[in-house]
C-alpha cells in the first residue's frame, strides 16, 4: 500500500493546491499595497482589500509549508527540493511583514490626515513597499525554485 502524501484536499496533496493561495494573494496584495503607499486615489478604492488579501495570504503559508514537508517526506525528502524548502522557510517572515504593515497602513489611513502627520503616513508607506518588494521577490524565488524541482530542471 502507498503511503499517503499527508495534507490531503479530496484526496489530492495539499501542497500543490494551497501554493495558490500564497502565490496569488500575497504578490496581489503586494501589489495593492505598493499602490495604496504611492498612489492617493487607491487609497480610497482598495481600503480593506489590501490588508485582509495579505493577512489570508499569510494565513495560507503555515499550511502550505507543512503540506510541502508532508509531500516531500512522502517522496523520501528528495534533495533537489531542497532549495525550495529553504526559500519556502523565508516566506512566512515576509508574509508577516506585509499583513503587519499593510494593516497599520490602513488604520492610520482611515484616521483624518489632520490626526496623524506626513511623516507617518510616508514612513509606513516605505515599511509597506519594502515589505512587499520582500514578499514578492521570496515569493517568486520559492515558486521558481519548487516549478524547477517538479519539472526537471534542477
Amino acid at each position: 500500500m502507498p503511503r499517503s502524501p499527508g495534507m490531503e484536499i479530496n484526496g489530492l496533496p495539499a501542497h500543490p493546491l494551497l501554493v495558490h493561495l500564497v502565490v496569488v494573494l500575497l504578490p496581489l496584495s503586494a501589489a495593492g499595497g505598493i499602490l495604496v503607499s504611492t498612489w492617493p486615489a487607491a487609497q480610497r478604492k482598495l481600503g480593506l482589500l489590501v490588508p485582509l488579501g495579505a493577512v489570508v495570504g499569510m494565513l495560507a503559508v503555515p499550511l502550505t509549508t507543512r503540506a510541502g514537508r508532508d509531500l516531500a517526506r512522502h517522496f523520501g525528502n528528495p534533495p533537489f527540493i531542497a532549495q525550495h524548502q529553504n526559500y519556502g522557510n523565508q516566506v512566512l517572515p515576509w508574509a508577516i511583514a506585509l499583513a503587519a504593515t499593510t494593516t497599520l497602513q490602513w488604520l492610520v489611513l482611515r484616521r483624518p490626515r489632520t490626526t496623524t502627520s506626513r511623516a507617518l503616513r510616508a514612513a509606513l508607506g516605505l515599511a509597506v513597499v519594502v515589505s512587499a518588494v520582500g514578499t514578492v521577490v521570496i515569493v517568486v524565488l520559492t515558486g521558481d525554485s519548487g516549478a524547477r524541482a517538479v519539472w526537471g530542471s534542477r
